[in-house]
């Protein structure tokens, strides 16, 4: 009778099960640290190309704001020198007339100032935000975008007194001496034509209209200077932060 033997299986020691173990340990661990630094490259450069565009962004926006600023200085002075002709008698020469209308067309009309929010919004409706490892950055970014939510805010408010100032204009001066100024571009205004009234009253409800959007607007401007401070300094900011340049 023929006898099978069993080839004997070679027992593993326990240093043997032990270093078995250890590299595979090591090799996942290698393999969460590969993947967790290539995230984080990947979460750098995404970062890195939202700070380069949002850089472009606050550009853009001083800009605005300085076009905004020297428009509504302009308005401001206008809105003075208005007031005071409206507080004396009002002449009916060529001469008077011309300034009058001049300033006059500053309360029909509106200079807004619009921010870009193109890539403030998407970090914002986004969960890229939390990519932002600098809490200073985060931080200066979101007091901007607070600053444009208020100037929209006040932009809503001015939009009521806009409106009254117009409604008021409208009752005093006749809007066709405005034409020749809107075919032209230039401040060119039709003198032959004199005001519709002069009644105390009316001269009045204009003044208090000017005033109260003349408030309202002064606390606009002051808001976007604040704006050109921000937006000056996160530039700074970005540039140090992210080794950007102009």
């Amino acid at each position: 009778m023929e006898v099978h033997h069993h080839p004997e299986v070679e027992r593993k020691g326990f240093k043997e099960y032990l270093l078995e173990g250890l590299m595979i340990f090591l090799a996942v661990t290698m393999g969460f640290f590969a993947e967790s630094l290539r995230e984080h490259i990947s979460n750098n450069d995404k970062t890195a190309e939202y700070m380069k565009s949002l850089l472009v962004d606050l550009k853009t926006d001083t800009a605005s704001i300085n076009q905004y600023l020297i428009g509504e200085n302009k308005k401001d002075e206008a809105f003075g020198s208005l007031i005071g002709y409206l507080k004396k008698p009002l002449r009916h020469d060529t001469a008077f007339l011309s300034k009058f209308y001049y300033a006059a067309d500053f309360t029909i009309g509106r200079n807004g100032m619009g921010f870009t929010d193109r890539i403030i919004g998407q970090l914002k409706n986004s969960e890229n935000f939390r990519l932002i490892d600098s809490r200073e950055v985060a931080d200066a970014i979101t007091d901007y975008s607070g600053g444009t939510v208020y100037y929209n805010y006040l932009s809503g408010v001015d939009d009521h007194y806009t409106n009254e100032s117009q409604e008021q204009a409208r009752l005093l001066i006749n809007f066709l001496v405005f034409l020749p100024a809107r075919q032209t571009g230039k401040p060119i205004f039709d003198t032959t034509i004199d005001l519709i009234s002069t009644d105390p009253h009316v001269i009045q409800q204009y003044i208090n209209s000017i005033y109260l959007r003349g408030m309202v607007e002064g606390s606009m401007r002051y808001a976007v200077e604040l704006q050109k401070k921000r937006a000056i300094a996160l530039i700074a900011l970005l540039k140090k932060e992210y080794k950007l340049k102009d």
